[in-house]
């Protein structure tokens, strides 16, 4: 029997690969961060570029429609990457001591742990329900690390930043954590 037209999947939207694409930009600047980690002048282009991408896959996703959950889990995994990235080319070419490079990636050495944890342990995925879609808190975060990082970069105030960094990261962690109990809670309260 011949299928209908109504069958057909619908052809995806122009540009629908843009916000993926923006997204995964960061992955070769995360590698480019090690050539350039002698000039600051390029890092803090590369680290513009990077906020940019950043900006930009989510309004352009907003844009286009194209609100797939894989740009909701491919973002911070891409930012995440460019950070860390980030921060140890520039431990390595550093004055600065190795404390300061962990306060500036508090957030990262908690949520990855987390991220695992919530992956790898079945009992925690009925009490948990992650959104990985950036909320203020985590914008907030990922401005302090580049506070922190240009401070770094031009050796003044480095210390107070690094602990703004610290601080911003472990709200955004706990707002992740309280908007995943929060998710689960209402999924549970929803089912019969």
């Amino acid at each position: 029997m011949a299928e209908g037209i109504d069958s057909f999947p619908a052809p995806p939207a122009p540009f629908s690969w843009l916000p993926d694409v923006l997204t995964l930009s960061r992955l070769p600047m995360a590698a480019a961060v090690w050539l350039v980690a002698p000039w600051p002048w390029a890092l803090v282009a590369l680290m513009a570029a990077a906020a940019l991408t950043d900006l930009l896959d989510g309004w352009a996703a907003r844009s286009l429609g194209v609100m797939s959950g894989r740009g909701a889990w491919l973002d911070p995994l891409c930012d995440k990457a460019f950070v860390v990235s980030l921060l140890g080319a520039l431990m390595l070419r550093s004055a600065a001591p190795w404390w300061v490079f962990v306060l500036i990636g508090t957030r990262e050495i908690i949520q990855l742990p987390l991220i695992l944890a919530y992956r790898l342990i079945r009992v925690l995925r009925p009490r948990l329900r992650f959104n990985f879609r950036a909320g203020l808190p985590g914008k907030f975060a990922t401005v302090a690390q580049f506070a922190a990082v240009a401070a770094v970069l031009l050796q003044s105030a480095v210390v107070v930043l690094a602990a703004v960094s610290s601080v911003a990261g472990c709200l955004a962690v706990v707002h992740y954590l309280r908007r995943a109990a929060l998710l689960a809670r209402a999924e549970e309260d929803a089912a019969p």
